[in-house]
């Protein structure tokens, strides 16, 4: 490493043409890291540690903190929408929907920061937010019309699935009683059970107008 003439401190080797930095590339790399420390702890000072650069130099690309955060979500959300729609296509009923929980597990183990970035970022006034969680909505709910649910019901039952998606792989260490093994073991006896509710052909469709 050469050394300044003029402080005598060490400074690093000029950067090649091929380490410019986008923004896409600062939202991968912020959302890696958020995967590594954690959702809450990611800052604009260690992502320009990671990437190498002052931390000024990241406002070429996002205005702030909650600015990269939510071009983390909406990254987060993106990925997770392009695996869900491989995992249910050609699938239907039973075999989707395992799938897509299966999916939902894998992602939330392999991107634990990313996942709580979708949770977490989450603004109704948010046009942009919405339309990607919509795409993300839909094979969820094509795969519950596929059981022969009408609307209302769609509605209904995402809202659950969703529910129970969170309690289980959002937050799995919630009960730290269990193992690995364990919480395993409850996430599969959970889909089984949802699923043997969603296919019995008596899942309650009345009740008030979910979109009120």
């Amino acid at each position: 490493m050469a050394v300044s003439r003029v402080t005598g401190v060490p400074r690093p080797a000029a950067r090649r043409a091929g380490d410019y930095l986008d923004k896409a590339t600062v939202v991968q790399v912020a959302g890696t890291l958020a995967d590594e420390v954690g959702w809450s702890k990611l800052t604009l000072s260690l992502l320009a540690k990671r990437v190498d650069r002052h931390v000024t130099t990241l406002y070429a690309h996002v205005d702030s903190l909650d600015a990269l955060r939510r071009e983390v979500a909406l990254m987060a959300i993106d990925e997770l929408s392009d695996t869900v729609w491989k995992a249910a296509l050609a699938r239907t009923r039973d075999d989707a929907l395992r799938a897509i929980a299966e999916v939902y597990r894998s992602f939330a183990v392999r991107r634990p920061g990313c996942t709580s970035a979708i949770a977490a970022a989450f603004d109704p006034a948010d046009d942009d937010y919405r339309a990607r969680a919509a795409r993300l909505a839909e094979p969820v709910q094509a795969t519950f019309r596929s059981f022969g649910l009408d609307e209302h019901a769609v509605v209904v039952a995402h809202r659950i699935f969703s529910a129970l998606i969170r309690g289980l792989v959002v937050d799995p260490g919630a009960d730290v009683r269990l193992s690995a093994p364990e919480r395993d073991a409850t996430f599969d006896q959970a889909i089984a059970l949802f699923v043997a509710g969603i296919g019995s052909g008596s899942w309650p469709t009345a009740g008030p107008d979910p979109a009120r």
